[in-house]
């Protein structure tokens, strides 16, 4: 009976004993500390295309369309640096990257992405799938959310569990990689084109001003009725086919703060939106800010 029980002993040491070792070398494989406990690490680069060329491709699958979706063929990847995340709550369920190319805005169902993928870093994304589509004519990447008021189907949040196995951190966040692209003039922004060029991008806005300085950016009082965000125009670009802004979530960390005022530099994920395509309205253009410090006075 002794010896049994001393065989028993000696099994479970050695079963204690590979573990540890199994543990020690996985760490011993990452003495840095570089690879990240977040998204899927096993994901390997195999059909990477440019952001540009993917909304080339499914874009024209939705020539005139408002709200639509289209399916992104398996195996398609791209990649890209964050360029904006919900780290002060004005990007709800949102990520932005770029690539050089083009940006484009991912929709995720899930909170506190900042702590996982800081601005400037790089990540490979699987989109094979997911859904590229526009909202208000807006391109995303998600999953379909049909409205069936409405009758409109658009890309909207996929949940957290389908997104961490989506994505894949490649090295470490590099701030300076976010680069935002210069616009001089506000009117060139209401050229269509130079518009939806640039959706999806970070975008800096240089020498403009608030059409209203010193109202809150975004009261809940106010955003009651817009969706909870609110547009402060910059002057000058108030009207039909001229809408130029900086839109706020009534929940962003700064929503409560005061629109400056005389001329600013400001820095924010472009947007662009048409309520209808036959409508003489024309489209808004809508910088969202990642912080206030998006905000630089000219001096």
């Amino acid at each position: 009976m002794k010896s049994i029980k001393y065989l028993k002993l000696v099994i479970m040491a050695l079963v204690i004993s590979f573990g540890a070792a199994s543990c020690m070398n996985e760490d011993w494989s990452d003495p840095t500390g570089e690879t990240s406990p977040f998204g899927n690490s096993q994901l390997q680069e195999t059909n990477v295309v440019s952001i540009k060329s993917l909304i080339d491709e499914y874009g024209a699958k939705q020539k005139d369309k408002v709200n639509d979706t289209v399916r992104i063929a398996d195996g398609v990847q791209i990649k890209g640096v964050v360029t904006g995340n919900d780290m002060e709550g004005n990007l709800y369920n949102q990520v932005t990257i770029d690539d050089g190319t083009a940006g484009m805005i991912i929709c995720v169902a899930q909170g506190g992405m900042f702590g996982q993928l800081a601005v400037g870093q790089e990540i490979l994304v699987n989109v094979g799938g997911l859904y590229y589509g526009t909202y208000r004519t807006q391109p995303q990447i998600g999953t379909p959310y049909t409205n069936f008021e409405k009758n409109q189907t658009y890309p909207s949040r996929m949940n957290r569990n389908e997104w961490q196995s989506r994505f894949k951190v490649i090295g470490k966040a590099d701030p300076s990689k976010a680069t935002s692209i210069v616009v001089e003039k506000a009117s060139d922004l209401n050229i269509e084109a130079n518009a939806y060029a640039l959706a999806g991008r970070l975008v800096t806005l240089k020498n403009v001003e608030f059409n209203e300085p010193g109202k809150t950016f975004a009261p809940e009082s106010e955003g009651y009725t817009t969706g909870y965000g609110v547009t402060r125009y910059f002057k000058g670009f108030t009207g039909q086919k001229k809408q130029i802004g900086v839109r706020t979530s009534c929940y962003a960390d700064f929503a409560a703060e005061k629109v400056p005022s005389g001329k600013v530099n400001v820095t924010g994920i472009l947007t662009c939106y048409k309520t209808s395509l036959t409508s003489s309205y024309g489209n808004t253009v809508q910088l969202v800010l990642r912080s206030s410090k998006d905000i630089e006075a000219v001096k």
